[in-house]
């Protein structure tokens, strides 16, 4: 059962409604259709900036904000369109105050104050490594809040998550928990994949510019590509073979990772009988169908709740962690390339389609 409490009153008189969380937008989003008027003929009345819970089955999936209503009708028929966010949509949209700086504090800190400046609050239920404190860490004027979030995190290769109540955490993709498996015939409703080589390239050429002008360069090489592609990318931040190193790698790596993605749906919101599904799960996947005929991990990246006149579904987007694999830093010390700690799920699949 879904219910939908709008400034503390509890709608009911909705047909569809659709909350999606995923780990690119920290921010997760809504959206009913409603009939305009209850059982009793008193209007529905929702505007933007309107308190939004809803709640499935019991458990909270979203705390948030009316962000659009859409009022329309057509001969007898009369609707709303009611869309919005999680709170945490004010990190995305809103700035820092500034100047603000922060010395010798650790990431869950600087996070912790920042998210806290919204009334938002801040933890780690999965313990992520998040460092040695930073000597020093500071904000320029107009910098979005969740870009200073994001610029942290990424130097340790993490990813500001938030789990739609407005809270928000860490998560390393590297370590994240597991969920249940998928497998077609059993528990998945329907799935569909897409293999492509569009933006990998055979060759990934990176230069950089050395000490006193002087060149320096790397390269890497993608293997599954067997024709010739080269990319070749100028980057005037790299000073060292360091970085055109590290940089070469994760332009190789990424790629790779982002081949391969599946779309798949199981019926109702829960994982489990206690749990939803939520982004940020890595899971075990068999669909023949879709030429995997082997179990392959992927990590659920995006999650789609909806309810409508199939019921409840939820709608996943699964793709290789190696996806949310950071870009290098350009540091002062060396940077390390960026490592596939899984299996190369593109590879497996192609190897097993060509025999």
């Amino acid at each position: 059962m879904i219910e939908v409490f709008a400034n503390g009153k509890l709608f009911k008189y909705w047909t569809d409604a659709n909350v999606s969380r995923s780990l690119s937008n920290i921010a997760a989003g809504f959206s009913l259709t409603l009939t305009t008027s209850d059982t009793s003929g008193g209007r529905v009345q929702l505007w933007p900036g309107d308190a939004v819970k809803i709640r499935v089955d019991g458990i909270d999936v979203l705390d948030g904000y009316v962000n659009r209503v859409s009022p329309s009708f057509s001969g007898s028929q009369h609707s709303l369109l009611v869309q919005g966010f999680e709170k945490t949509c004010d990190l995305v949209d809103c700035c820092v105050e500034s100047p603000v700086e922060w010395a010798n504090k650790t990431l869950d800190r600087i996070v912790s104050d920042i998210v806290g400046k919204f009334g938002l609050n801040f933890y780690n239920p999965e313990n992520v490594d998040v460092g040695a404190a930073f000597e020093s860490f500071a904000v320029d004027p107009g910098t979005k809040a969740l870009d200073a979030i994001g610029k942290i995190c990424k130097e340790r290769g993490i990813l500001p998550c938030s789990n739609g109540l407005g809270k928000v955490y860490l998560l390393q993709p590297s370590s994240a928990k597991r969920g249940p498996e998928l497998v077609q015939g059993k528990n998945l409703i329907s799935s569909s994949a897409e293999y492509s080589l569009s933006s990998r390239y055979s060759d990934y050429f990176v230069y950089g510019t050395g000490k006193a002008k002087k060149r320096v360069e790397s390269t890497a090489k993608d293997s599954d590509v067997k024709r010739y592609r080269p990319l070749v990318i100028v980057d005037a931040n790299a000073v060292c073979k360091e970085n055109t190193d590290a940089r070469a790698d994760w332009e190789c790596s990424t790629r790779k990772a982002k081949s391969l993605q599946l779309k798949c749906s199981v019926k109702g919101w829960m994982r489990d009988v206690s749990n939803l599904w939520e982004p940020g799960l890595i899971v075990s996947v068999t669909a023949p169908d879709l030429f995997i005929d082997e179990p392959v991990d992927l990590l659920v990246s995006a999650v789609n709740y909806s309810f409508g006149t199939g019921g409840s579904l939820t709608n996943l987007t699964l793709v290789q962690e190696g996806c949310f694999a950071p870009q290098p830093e350009i540091k002062k010390n060396p940077v390390k390339k960026v490592k596939t700690l899984r299996k190369d799920a593109y590879a497996a699949i192609a190897k097993k389609v060509h025999g």
